[in-house]
């Protein structure tokens, strides 16, 4: 078996394929264009802050993923206090459940490359914003809009020893799209009117 410096070169580590996850990692050393993804979501505001969305295709290496076979959906409002219906989660909670799951599959990701255990993360996430910001108060521009910082606490059950873990979280937090998505981030959109 590898030392913790080293690779784990077969098995299943935290259930993850570590064969697969390394022929994964050999493909797109050899080929970097392979790695290259789209992800798409379709998001309808049916009334108020009601959105309903589901997820679009996905590709990678330029070619739709043959094993995407189903759909998912995600339903979004605001709580009465916040002018909704209370329908579903908030885009900025939702927001920080992608954050957590993210940040999360990483300790399993990297934990099984370094063969390190892992049996269970718990993320608790809070983000902090003023509300001021989504309405333009007290004048466009001087409250931004979104989130001013997030905490998270992360909870490990692992046998692993601490300085292993503590490796491991900052290459899960530090490795994470969705984490690296929320700084700033290039932005375009088109208007599309549909009569």
């Amino acid at each position: 078996m590898a030392t913790k410096t080293e690779s784990v070169q077969v098995g299943m580590v935290n259930g993850v394929d570590v064969k697969a996850l390394n022929g994964t990692i050999e493909a797109v050393k050899g080929n970097p264009a392979i790695a290259q993804a789209t992800f798409a979501v379709e998001s309808v505001l049916e009334r108020g802050f009601q959105a309903r969305a589901k997820t679009g295709p996905v590709t990678l290496g330029g070619g739709a993923l043959a094993g995407r076979t189903k759909t998912f959906r995600f339903e979004g409002d605001h709580p009465p206090e916040l002018l909704g219906q209370d329908q579903g989660p908030t885009a900025v909670e939702t927001l920080l459940a992608a954050l957590g799951a993210c940040v999360s599959s990483g300790f399993t990701t990297y934990g099984a490359a370094l063969d390190i255990p892992v049996e269970r993360v718990r993320m608790d996430l809070t983000g902090y914003i003023d509300l001021q910001g989504m309405f333009g108060l007290p004048a466009p521009g001087v409250v931004r809009p979104g989130y001013e910082r997030i905490h998270a606490k992360i909870y490990v059950r692992s046998r692993a020893p601490r300085a292993e873990l503590e490796k491991l979280k900052e290459m899960a937090e530090g490795l994470s799209p969705v984490k690296d998505s929320l700084r700033a981030v290039a932005y375009t959109s088109e208007l599309i009117v549909e009569n």
